[in-house]
């Protein structure tokens, strides 16, 4: 069950180097090297036993992941039992060599959570250095996500080491930002220096939106508010990753991609979901100046674009099920890349 991807910032040139590292949600980490060799990082991240039932009670477990440019330290985020109950929790890994994990501090914890999708979520390093967490408002009780106390429904910022900012809008608080319900997915925008993130709505209204110190984004009474764009119908948006660093024609460049969730689990082709989108920002993040599918599946099994992440040399998505994986069936999953088919004089 590959979850999200992380391409290492400042990637050493010899053969085993680490370059891509990717979640599992049942627990463990894998790294891929400059060799594309597949090694595991580290197994066994979880104290409960999963049940894999997706959509459901299957839907948690290790889901974002960063690496820490200057370190190459790793920045986990997951669920863990507490007495029975579940909680949210940030670690920080460390290792000798980037192949292998040598230890795990924690960062951040006693989040209440659920076993499902609205959990702790993606964990971004924004261009101050700080970390930035995703939480999504535990399901049971949206009304969390207004409440100034309470860290779910929430984006959070603080020092690498979990420790309290002097500069959060609340003095005292890691929210930077309230009022989301399920933020799966989350990217800087180098052009304006800004955090983007995706959010599951419920019947309707998923949206990407652009976060800023104080806001507000109206979970649970609107999913309007503040958004940079919605779906009218559930897509279940997943990944976002903007195309910045020349992987793709000149067009593309700063281009936002969400991944589409939708119903993937059921077979075929579907209206909802089972797609990646690309849309093209204003420069001032006021608004969309345009949408258009950029991969769409047309096989006839479950399908399930996830994570999202420009590496070097394309855009790179997981799957969780594989062309010919089940749902029903043992956890699978692929990694995927799509790059230009360039012509003779380097014209794509």
């Amino acid at each position: 069950m590959p979850i999200n991807l992380a391409f290492v910032p400042l990637p050493n040139d010899y053969p085993s180097a680490p370059l891509l590292y990717v979640t599992e949600l049942y627990g463990q980490i894998k790294v891929i090297d400059a060799s594309w060799n597949v090694h595991t990082y580290a197994k066994g991240l979880l104290n409960f036993t999963p049940d894999y039932k997706i959509p459901g009670t299957g839907e948690c477990g290790v889901t974002g992941i960063t690496v820490e440019p200057q370190t190459g330290d790793l920045f986990l985020s997951m669920l863990y039992m507490d007495e029975g109950e579940p909680k949210a929790k940030v670690v920080r890994t460390k290792s000798d060599d980037g192949l292998a994990m040598k230890s795990m501090s924690l960062i951040i914890d006693d989040i209440p959570s659920v076993h499902a999708a609205h959990q702790i979520q993606a964990v971004t390093i924004g261009f101050d250095g700080k970390l930035y967490i995703n939480v999504g408002d535990g399901m049971v009780a949206p009304r969390v996500a207004q409440d100034d106390n309470d860290l779910r429904g929430k984006i959070l910022r603080m020092n690498l080491d979990g420790s309290l900012l002097d500069d959060n809008p609340m003095r005292g608080s890691y929210v930077y930002a309230k009022g989301v319900r399920n933020p799966f997915g989350a990217a800087w925008r180098r052009s304006d220096r800004s955090l983007y993130i995706s959010d599951n709505g419920p019947e309707r209204d998923d949206r990407i939106a652009k976060i800023e110190a104080g806001k507000n984004y109206g979970w649970p009474k609107t999913m309007r508010q503040n958004a940079l764009f919605w779906w009218d119908f559930t897509n279940a948006p997943a990944g976002i990753a903007f195309m910045q660093d020349g992987q793709f024609p000149s067009e593309y460049h700063d281009e936002v991609f969400v991944s589409l969730f939708g119903e993937s689990y059921l077979k075929g082709p579907a209206v909802k979901g089972k797609r990646i989108v690309k849309l093209c920002i204003a420069e001032d993040g006021s608004g969309v100046k345009s949408y258009d599918n950029f991969v769409v599946y047309v096989g006839e099994g479950p399908a399930s674009p996830l994570g999202l992440a420009f590496g070097p040399d394309g855009l790179y998505f997981t799957d969780l099920y594989g062309e010919q994986g089940d749902p029903k069936g043992p956890a699978s999953g692929n990694i995927y890349r799509v790059r230009p088919l360039r012509a003779q004089g380097g014209q794509a």
